[in-house]
């Protein structure tokens, strides 16, 4: 539980900085468009940045969402969120099946990981990873996945993709609505994540 509590209180924190982050983005929105606006090189960085928060565990560049939607919508930002989370979760998937314990242990937690692999099960390996994905938003579960199963890279990469397009769409659309239905969708994340860590500690006790 504690390590529960620890989890949700991080995610509430990135949540919480998601939200000033669309208040500033919509306050500042002539701004953001006039100085950020890089064209398909913004696109770029912002993929390259978005990856790696999905490979290193210190990064989280969700406060990033609402700037990228002033900059190019909705539609394309969601695109963009799910090609750079797909790429990354692949990139650590990749990671943990050619390098295997000695990079793990190097870099996290490998009894935590393990907590991960009892949710994937024998059967409907497929559907639990969408399901994963959808609410266990951590890089930790591409490490768990390629080091404990022997799942396939395309069925991994196929089933990630479904995954985290639901929230990729979500969160990006939410930069413009209004603060009620803000503070509604931060709720809704909320309680999804909690339901995945509490299946991940509950299977670890």
């Amino acid at each position: 539980m504690k390590n529960t509590k620890s989890d949700l209180a991080k995610l509430l924190l990135i949540l919480s900085l998601f939200i000033i982050a669309i208040i500033l983005s919509q306050y500042y929105k002539d701004d953001i468009a006039q100085y950020l606006d890089f064209g398909h090189w913004g696109m770029l960085v912002y993929i390259l940045l978005a990856t790696s928060s999905t490979v290193l565990a210190p990064i989280n560049t969700l406060p990033l969402i609402p700037i990228a939607t002033t900059l190019w919508g909705g539609f394309i930002t969601a695109l963009l969120s799910i090609t750079a989370w797909t790429l990354g979760a692949i990139i650590a998937f990749i990671l943990a099946r050619r390098f295997g314990k000695p990079y793990i242990e190097k870099n996290y937690s490998l009894e935590k990981i393990s907590q991960y692999e009892k949710l994937l099960g024998d059967k409907y390996v497929f559907w639990n990873i969408v399901f994963l994905r959808i609410v266990i938003p951590v890089d930790i579960l591409s490490y768990a996945i390629g080091f404990f199963t022997s799942v396939k890279l395309s069925t991994y990469s196929l089933a990630t993709l479904i995954g985290v397009s639901p929230f990729a769409f979500l969160l990006a659309y939410s930069a413009n609505f209004p603060l009620a239905l803000q503070l509604a969708v931060g709720v809704i994340l909320l309680i999804t994540i909690y339901i995945g860590y509490r299946k991940v500690y509950k299977h670890d006790k």
